[in-house]
C-alpha cells in the first residue's frame, strides 16, 4: 500500500517515522498523561472527601435536632471516588482524541472497524482461561486466596451487605464503565497517539505499564494477577487495528470475573 494510499484511511494504525525531534514529544506526552492520572486521583479523593462532608454534616445538623443523620456505608466512599476518577478519565480521552483526530473523535481515539475479528476472539477466550485458572488457584491453595482477598480494592468485591443499589452500582462500574474509560485513555487516544512516534511494542509497554501503574496504587501485587490482561489487551489493540478489539477483551474479562462473583454470592446465600 503506498503512502498516499494510507494517509486516506483516517483509522489506520500508521506510524510517522521516530526521529529525534520526534521521541521527546512521545515522552512529554507519556508525562502528560501520568500527570492526569494523578489529577483523576486527586478528583477521586475529593469525591470521597465530599461524601464524608455531607454525612459529618448530617449528623451534625440531625444531631441538633435530636436525630441521627446519615451515616454513609463505606462502600459508599469507594464507588463515588471511583466513579469521579473514571469521569475525569472519560474526559480527558474524549477531549484529547478529539484534539488528536481535529475534530474526528473516532479517528482520536483509534475506534475504527476491528480487524481480525478471529484472532481477537482468541485473545477473549484466553482472558476466559486465565480468569478460570486464577479462580481455581485461588480455590485450592487457601494462603493464596487470603493474601489476594487483602489486596483486592472494595469496589472490586462484590457484596449484598450494603443493599441491592450499591451492589448494582458495583456491577456497572466493574462491568461496562471500567473498562470503556480504561481502554479509551489507554490504549484509544495514548496509544494512536504514541503510535505517531514509536513502534508498536514501545507503545505497548508503555501503555500497558501506565494502565498497570494505576491498578497497582492500592497494592503493588496486583501487577503479577493483571499482567496476563495487560499482555492480551495490547495485543488485541495492535492486532485488532482498533481500541474496539482491547475494549472486547477487557469486557469479556470484567464480566466473566464479575458473574463469577455474583455466582458466589447466590451459592453462599442459597
Amino acid at each position: 500500500m503506498s503512502q498516499s494510499s494510507d494517509a486516506a484511511i483516517p483509522f489506520a494504525d500508521m506510524p510517522v517515522a521516530p526521529s529525534a525531534t520526534v521521541k521527546p514529544r512521545a515522552w512529554r506526552l507519556l508525562l502528560r498523561a501520568f500527570l492526569w492520572l494523578l489529577g483523576a486521583e486527586a478528583v477521586a479523593i475529593c469525591g470521597g472527601g465530599l461524601i464524608a462532608f455531607i454525612g459529618g454534616f448530617s449528623r451534625g445538623f440531625a444531631k441538633a435536632h435530636g436525630g441521627i443523620g446519615w451515616q454513609p456505608d463505606p462502600l459508599v466512599y469507594v464507588l463515588v471516588g471511583t466513579l469521579a476518577l473514571q469521569a475525569t478519565l472519560l474526559f480527558v480521552s474524549l477531549r484529547q482524541g478529539r484534539s488528536l483526530g481535529h475534530g474526528n473523535l473516532a479517528a482520536g481515539l483509534g475506534a475504527g472497524p476491528m480487524r481480525r475479528h478471529g484472532f481477537v476472539a482468541l485473545l477473549a477466550g484466553l482472558a476466559v482461561v486465565w480468569i478460570g485458572t486464577f479462580v481455581a488457584i485461588l480455590a485450592h491453595m487457601q494462603s493464596v486466596s487470603v493474601y489476594v482477598s487483602d489486596r483486592v480494592p472494595a469496589v472490586l468485591k462484590l457484596t449484598t451487605s450494603a443493599g441491592p443499589f450499591l451492589l448494582a452500582m458495583q456491577f456497572l462500574l466493574i462491568v461496562p464503565f471500567a473498562p470503556i474509560v480504561e481502554e479509551l485513555f489507554f490504549r484509544g487516544w495514548l496509544w494512536t497517539a504514541l503510535r505517531r512516534s514509536w513502534g508498536v511494542w514501545p507503545t505497548a509497554v508503555c501503555t500497558a505499564g501506565l494502565w498497570l501503574a494505576v491498578h497497582a496504587i492500592d497494592a503493588p501485587a496486583r501487577v503479577l494477577m493483571l499482567l496476563p490482561m495487560a499482555v492480551l489487551l495490547s495485543l488485541a489493540r495492535h492486532y485488532g487495528n482498533s481500541v474496539r478489539a482491547s475494549l472486547v477483551v477487557h469486557l469479556v474479562n470484567n464480566g466473566v470475573a464479575a458473574m463469577i462473583q455474583f455466582g458466589a454470592l447466590v451459592f453462599a446465600v442459597s
